[in-house]
């Protein structure tokens, strides 16, 4: 006959029992939650301040509808590369405003764009506004257009122009982990600097570029996963903008002494589980100082979650 042992579990295992398994971030292995799921605790705004614009009339009414545009514009001919085609004019052919050469036919690839002019106000129906004055006033950003969700989610693109958020925190050397849905434009900046761009580029094709003589399959650096405007990524991972994707980056700050580089910061980037960026040196923009994650705010509606660092030797 086995004898059976009673186990009395301590209310505080039982909790941790009941809960699942840890995130990484909550061992003891050097992680720090950037986003703690209720707030934006350790975060602040770019600007905490922005300016309105606001058309009003003689009365200093708000009118409704109204914006900055152009009058008295010219219509003028100009070839596929925006140059203006001496000697072209505009006639009606079948009804429509066509560019036609001094013999009246119409110009291959020509096209009508306006040109010169004047700024004005505009009514909601296009015309100036005359009496119509500007009043720029500034005004509190106190969210950015920053929101938290009841499930822990953070999501940006509902504020003015400059609504980024940064950690309060700096760092040098680090790992970052990254979970957010490409819906649209947005970005995760190294030290503040280095953008990885976040967008919706699900099903993006490559370009066929010579390189060093040979053609070979290109993204533009650009994409989603690019070290934003300096290095495309290897490989396009872009899930469906509503599937979670991951970003595991491994940041290392520029060297130098007395305020010049002598070593120039280096990035990799693990992308959906794959490696796009392998210890990329970062061609420009690199400084000495630490600096903060940054997450892009005011480009379109992006959300996050799972932020989370490791500082490295360095910091």
């Amino acid at each position: 006959m086995k004898l059976l042992r009673t186990f009395v579990v301590p209310p505080a295992l039982a909790v941790l029992l009941l809960a699942g398994p840890l995130f990484s971030a909550d061992k003891d292995d050097g992680w720090i939650v950037l986003f703690n799921g209720k707030d934006l605790a350790g975060w602040k705004l770019k600007s905490d301040k922005y300016n309105v614009t606001r058309f009003v009339d003689l009365d200093g009414k708000e009118i409704k509808g109204s914006r900055k545009g152009k009058v008295d514009q010219t219509d003028t001919v100009v070839d596929a590369k925006g140059k203006s085609i001496a000697g072209a004019t505009i006639a009606k052919i079948d009804g429509k405003d066509t560019p036609v050469d001094t013999d009246g036919k119409p110009i291959k690839d020509a096209r009508i764009t306006k040109t010169g002019g004047r700024d004005a106000i505009l009514g909601p129906d296009g015309k100036e506004l005359k009496d119509a004055r500007a009043v720029t006033e500034t005004v509190a950003n106190p969210t950015g257009g920053w929101k938290v969700a009841e499930n822990g989610l953070l999501t940006c693109g509902n504020g003015p122009h400059g609504s980024d958020l940064y950690t309060e925190q700096k760092f040098t050397d680090f790992q970052l982990h990254v979970e957010f849905l490409g819906t649209g434009n947005s970005g995760v900046y190294l030290q503040g600097r280095h953008e990885i761009q976040i967008d919706n580029s699900f099903g993006a094709k490559p370009k066929i570029q010579e390189v060093d003589g040979k053609k070979m399959e290109v993204f533009d650096n650009w994409i989603c996963g690019a070290l934003y405007a300096q290095i495309a990524p290897s490989k396009n991972m872009a899930k469906p903008p509503t599937e979670w994707q991951t970003f595991d980056i491994t940041f290392h700050g520029a060297r130098g002494d007395k305020g010049k580089v002598s070593k120039k910061a280096r990035v990799t980037l693990i992308w959906n589980g794959e490696k796009v960026i392998d210890d990329a040196e970062i061609p420009s923009g690199t400084a000495l100082e630490p600096g903060p994650v940054l997450l892009q705010g005011d480009h379109g509606k992006v959300t996050f979650r799972n932020i989370k660092i490791k500082p490295l030797g360095g910091n």
